[in-house]
This record gives C-alpha cells, sequence and structure tokens, in this order.
C-alpha cells in the first residue's frame, strides 16, 4: 500500500481540487466577458514579447530597485512555485512524481527536494517580513493596509506549512529513503517522532495533507477576485506590453462618424487597460515616484489603476457565472457606463498630472498610467469642454497662432538678430540653390516656439546655432514656416489642435526632406521623432546633446577656455524615460575643461519633473506645493555652482526655482547645456570636415 492510499477519502483530494480549478476558470471568464466590451488594442507583430516576459515576470528586473523587496517578492514568488509541484503531486495520485522522478534520475530529484525544502524556509521567512512591513513597520508606500494582502500571506503561509508539516508527519510515520535531502522536513520528523506517539503519525499526516489541498483549492477561488490576480495576468501583461515608443500617444481618428475622443467610461478603455487594473499589484512604486503625490496632489497613479480595476469588477456584478448565458438576457453588460473621472479619479487629479513618465517607470510590471490620464482629459475636452479655464487662452493661440505664446509667426527668426553670422533659412536655401540645394545640408535645426519667443531661451537657440556654426556644420532653419509641434496641445488633450498642427508641419518637412532634424526641445524631439510618423511624417531626429556630444566625438567642435566650478544636471522627463537620451547630455559637460559633474539623487530614468510637462507649464499650481520648488531643492542639496538643463521647459521652471529660494539660491547659474559649451568655444573658423549621421 502506498503513503497517500492510507490517507482517508483520498480520490475527493483530485475532485476537490479540480472543482476549485472549475471555480477558477469560470471566475476568470466573467473578467473576459467584461474585456470583450472593452476597445481593441494593437498586438501586431511581437518578437520581443518571450524576453519581455520573462525579463520583468521570472527574473522581476524592476522589482530589485528596492533590494529588500525584490528578495522578498521572488522568494515568495519562486517558492511558491517550486512547493506547488508537490501540491501537484498530491491531487494527481502521484502522477508527478512518477512521471518527473525517473527524468531527473536520481540526484536531481534529490536536488528538488532539497530546493522545496530551502524555499519552505525561505518563504516562511519572507512571508514574516512582509507582515512586519505591513503590520508593525507600516511602510510609507502604503497608504492603506490591505484585508486583501493580509489574506493572501497567511494563505501562503499557510499552504507552505501545511506543506512542511505533511512532509515531516509523513518522513516520521513512513520513512524516506531520500529523507536526508529533505533538511526542513527530516529535522521536524525528528521531532515529531518524539513528541507523538508512533499509532497518530499517519493520523496527523492525512490532517495536513487534507489542509494542504484546501487551501490551495481556497486560494485557486479566491485569487481571481484578488490583487494577486497578478500572478497570472503579470505574465500575459508583460508579453502583451506597449511596444511602441513611450512617448508615442494611442492615435485617435477624428473623422470618424461614430467615434468616441478619448475615455469616459471602462467601455471607452482598450482591453489592455483593463488587463493592467488586474495586473497592478497595488505596490505603491508608482506613487511613490509621482511627482505630483509627492508635493501633496490629489494624484495618486495607484488609486486610479486600483479604481478601474474596481470599476471593471463592479460591472461583472451582472454578468452570470455561466459563460454562455447573456448578462441580463441581452449582451450589453451594464455598469461599464460609469464616468471614470469623479469616480475611479478625482477631476482635479485628471490635470495634475505632468506625464512625466515617472509612474510607468517605477511599475514592475509595466501598467501604462500616462496614455489612460491623457485618454480622460482628451474626453473631458473634445467631448464634455471641461477643462481648467488657463487653457482656453492656451487652446486659442495654438489654432490662432500656432504658438502657444500668441506671438505672430513675423517674429520667429527674431532670436537670431546680432549674431556675426548668418542664420539661413530652409526656404532661402532653395530659392538661391534650387530644389535640391536642401539635400546638401546636413541637418535641419528645428529651433521650436520656446526658443523662438520667450525671451531666456532664445540664448539657447543662439547657443546651439554658434556651436554649428563653429563646427562648420551646414544647416538651416524652417523659420516662419515652422509651427507648435502640437506636444502642449496633445498632452491637454486637444488632440484636434494636435492634428491640425503637426499635419501642416508634416506638409512643410516632406517638401524639404530633410536628412536630419536636430531639436533642444525633448517635447519636439518626441513629437517630431515618435508621434508624426502617425501622420506620414518619418523623420530621422536627434537631441542636440546628441548632435553635440558627436560634434566633439569627430573633433569638429571643442571648447577652448575652462571653466572653473561645478554643476548638476536634471534630466528632462522627455529626454531620459520617454526616449532614453541620457549619456549624451554629461558628455556635453564632461567636454567643457575644469567643470566638475554633480549629479543629484535623483538622476536619469530615475529623474524628478520640474513640473513643466502635461501643459501644466500653462497652468496654475494651485493643490499642494509646487514641484519645481522640490526639484530645485534637490539640485541645491548637491552644492554645485550651476544647475544645467537640456530643455526650455526644464530651464524656466528651474530659473524660477532657484529664483525662488532665496538665499540658498545665490549665485546659482541655471543654463541649458549648448549654452555652458558654448561659452567656452574658439574663434570661429572650422576644419570642414563632414559629419557623420548621427544615430
Amino acid at each position: 500500500m502506498s503513503v497517500v492510499d492510507r490517507i482517508p477519502l483520498y480520490p475527493l483530494a483530485p475532485a476537490l481540487f479540480v472543482l476549485a480549478v472549475i471555480g477558477f476558470v469560470l471566475l476568470m471568464a466573467r473578467h473576459l466577458r467584461v474585456f470583450a466590451v472593452a476597445q481593441p488594442a494593437p498586438v501586431g507583430d511581437r518578437p520581443g514579447w518571450f524576453t519581455s516576459m520573462f525579463k520583468y515576470t521570472i527574473l522581476q528586473v524592476r522589482m530589485f530597485r528596492d533590494l529588500d523587496a525584490g528578495l522578498m517578492h521572488a522568494t515568495i514568488f519562486w517558492g511558491f512555485v517550486i512547493l506547488t509541484v508537490g501540491t501537484a503531486d498530491r491531487v494527481t495520485f502521484g502522477l508527478i512524481e512518477h512521471i518527473v522522478r525517473p527524468l531527473l534520475d536520481g540526484w536531481l530529484w534529490r536536488l528538488l527536494m532539497l530546493s522545496q525544502n530551502m524555499f519552505v524556509l525561505g518563504v516562511l521567512v519572507m512571508v514574516g517580513y512582509a507582515l512586519f512591513r505591513r503590520l508593525v513597520w507600516r511602510y510609507p508606500r502604503r497608504t492603506t493596509l490591505s484585508r486583501d494582502a493580509l489574506v493572501i500571506l497567511f494563505l501562503i503561509g499557510g499552504v507552505v506549512l501545511s506543506e512542511w508539516f505533511a512532509e515531516g508527519f509523513r518522513i516520521a510515520a513512513y520513512g524516506d529513503p531520500d529523507a536526508g535531502w529533505a533538511v526542513m522536513a527530516l529535522p521536524l520528523s525528528y521531532v515529531l517522532k518524539g513528541v507523538l506517539p508512533a499509532q497518530v503519525l499517519g493520523t496527523w499526516y492525512a490532517l495536513f495533507f487534507w489542509a494542504n489541498v484546501a487551501l490551495v483549492s481556497f486560494f485557486l477561488v479566491y485569487l481571481p477576485h484578488s490583487k494577486h490576480l497578478h500572478i497570472v495576468t503579470a505574465f500575459f501583461n508583460a508579453a502583451l506590453r506597449k511596444m511602441q515608443p513611450r512617448g508615442e500617444l494611442p492615435q485617435i481618428d477624428l473623422e470618424a462618424a461614430d467615434a468616441r475622443f478619448g475615455v469616459k467610461t471602462v467601455a471607452d478603455l482598450s482591453w489592455k487597460d483593463l488587463l493592467d487594473g488586474f495586473t497592478c499589484t497595488e505596490c505603491g512604486r508608482c506613487q511613490e515616484a509621482c511627482p505630483a503625490w509627492a508635493t501633496g496632489k490629489p494624484l495618486n497613479p495607484k488609486t486610479l489603476i486600483m479604481g478601474i480595476r474596481e470599476m471593471s469588477v463592479e460591472a461583472e456584478a451582472g454578468v452570470p457565472l455561466i459563460p454562455w448565458i447573456k448578462p441580463g438576457g441581452g449582451t450589453a453588460i451594464h455598469g461599464t457606463d460609469k464616468p471614470i473621472v469623479d469616480t475611479a479619479i478625482p477631476y482635479d487629479a485628471v490635470w495634475d498630472c505632468v506625464t512625466c513618465g515617472a509612474c510607468v517607470e517605477a511599475c514592475p510590471v509595466l501598467i501604462e498610467h500616462v496614455d489612460k490620464i491623457v485618454g480622460l482629459r482628451r474626453s473631458l475636452v473634445l467631448e464634455d469642454a471641461r477643462f481648467p479655464e488657463e487653457l482656453t487662452a492656451s487652446f486659442n493661440n495654438l489654432e490662432r497662432y500656432s504658438n502657444i505664446w500668441g506671438q505672430p509667426q513675423s517674429t520667429r527668426l527674431d532670436w537670431a538678430k546680432g549674431l556675426p553670422f548668418e542664420v539661413p533659412t530652409a526656404a532661402s536655401v532653395v530659392e538661391t540653390g534650387g530644389p535640391d540645394a536642401v539635400a546638401d545640408l546636413e541637418c535641419l535645426y528645428w529651433v521650436g516656439c520656446a526658443a523662438s519667443f520667450d525671451d531666456r531661451n532664445r540664448r539657447v537657440a543662439r547657443a546651439v546655432v554658434s556651436c554649428l556654426n563653429a563646427a562648420g556644420v551646414k544647416y538651416a532653419v524652417l523659420g516662419q514656416e515652422e509651427s507648435c509641434t502640437g506636444d502642449p496641445a496633445r498632452r491637454m488633450g486637444n488632440d484636434y489642435v494636435f492634428q491640425m498642427l503637426a499635419m501642416a508641419n508634416v506638409e512643410t518637412l516632406n517638401r524639404y526632406k530633410p536628412k536630419q532634424l536636430i531639436t533642444a526641445c525633448p517635447h519636439c524631439f518626441n513629437s517630431l521623432g515618435n508621434e508624426y510618423g502617425q501622420l506620414g511624417g518619418h523623420y530621422d531626429v536627434v537631441h542636440h546633446s546628441q548632435y553635440l556630444a558627436r560634434l566633439v566625438e569627430v573633433g569638429r567642435l571643442r571648447v577652448d577656455a575652462r571653466r572653473e566650478g561645478s554643476v548638476t544636471l536634471h534630466d528632462s522627463c522627455y529626454l531620459t524615460r520617454y526616449n532614453g537620451v541620457i549619456g549624451e547630455t554629461r558628455e556635453v559637460l564632461k567636454a567643457v575643461p575644469g567643470l566638475e559633474l554633480r549629479e543629484m539623487d535623483k538622476n536619469g530614468k530615475q529623474t524628478f519633473c520640474c513640473g513643466a510637462g502635461g501643459g501644466r507649464m500653462w497652468m496654475e499650481e494651485k493643490r499642494g506645493s509646487r514641484i519645481n520648488a522640490e526639484r530645485t531643492n534637490q539640485a541645491l542639496a548637491t552644492g554645485a555652482d550651476a544647475v544645467a538643463t537640456a530643455c526650455p521647459f526644464c530651464l524656466v521652471m528651474m530659473r524660477d526655482g532657484v529664483a525662488d529660494s532665496g538665499a540658498r539660491g545665490e549665485g546659482v547659474a541655471v543654463q541649458d547645456i549648448a549654452e555652458i559649451f558654448a561659452a567656452g568655444l574658439p574663434a570661429p573658423g572650422a576644419n570642414g570636415r563632414s559629419l557623420p549621421v548621427v544615430q
């Protein structure tokens, strides 16, 4: 007689487990029926889906940014998976052991037994640590104590404890030739044999066997409506993650007769958005990274995603458990028409977002928060005409003047007045050299509205062309033919104005067919490079930091004058997080002799926003403290003599932050990297070597 045959009512164990699996499948089917009424999401060819899934769900690389939490989560996850092998063996009449043991050929089977026992210890320790973080430490990232999280932790702990004790009683009662590898169960068996009569050891083995099967079965039925459903959905969320550039917002068809513009209800979300909701782990990393939340504003990206999930679950209330029964006697699912704004997220919080992407970068399961918030803004602007009052002037300026400053196009080249050299326009190049003359240019410099109309940023444009002139680069600008890229309008939800401006720019650029576009504005850089392709504009776009770094690398540009002192670099969100340009900005600064670079704690992809993104530069910051003040404090804490930026919006916000900081900011200059570099240029004159195309 085998060991399992000694267990009372053993044949009922597989039956109980099968019933739990059926319950799990039916409950998951209810989720899928709500997914079915959601909007489609682009999937397409996904060559990197397996790598993405393995990297973010098996290796859990983002979890390890917080080392202790990463170790805790990974140990519990991997341990639970490996220990499930034992449970699977119990409910399949020992089938797993009969199949796997011969394949593993002796010592590998013993190694599996050893690893299972080691994970018993690891999981129990980490479950204890997780409970400590929630109940005693009250980890700051968690704003609420989740009952669901406690239930899951106790369930995991119960499953592991019952498996440990079941194995201990089994070895104590019946022995095992490989028991020496059971480094947790074997010592327990010695203790049990020492305190319990031999005749009851088998009974206790049966009790813990059934406890393990019952807990696992309950876990399966509980999981579909638990936040820990991410155990299942995280694999799909990683495999189906957004493959387009992060800075590319979803396109909407403004010409569609029956289209809904933006996101108002759960039914307006895509099925991938709903999958994001069911994948949220409630870890709070997005909340911790959010500059709006950090400065006391009502926006909390975590509660937005949780709210979307709760609205989805609420919509399921009218969905029958049996899949072939139609909800409500028809095909519609009630509850999907409830507005997301003022339900899952407050109205003010929608407009507090700076679209910096810190939440997306921090999320360990690759949830896209920003696209959803912009979708909500689109609905508010295009369908409800409900937006902050100050945006009316911004939208009017963009429509009437093609720039948010409301300045006439005739003044777009005023920044170039007084320069000791000519700044050619593309139109003048064609006029003097013919239609093909533009093809001889190495690049077209996209100046942007800030450098054209903002007095402080005009100095940046002058510094950029000074560097290009010193390197002997053949370039031109568009001058009055250039319009706003539409980035502020799109991030503020007005896709109509964005498309109007973008299509005009695409027509202009396609006429000139530039080899390469360079720009000092990360927002222009992102729109031109990542979003204009939606409207037929495909261009090779580089940021001025990339171009200047390449000029230095190939020996066409150098700084002669030393600049003694230190500088700290503020990384632009749209440059670093959205487009991965990090090293080049530093290379430009390092090319200045004598200049010491002092990094802020939050730098690179973990940078802290200046507060100007998402159209916030043109909105009043009425709630909480100012984001630029928080970032300025971080910059001044380095003790650097100057703050370097690589974005016109960041330049303005950091300048204002330093000015408002009082005595702490006295003598601290705020400059673009091009200004710092141009200040030390040698006398005009270039060696004439052609610059390779900057990749």
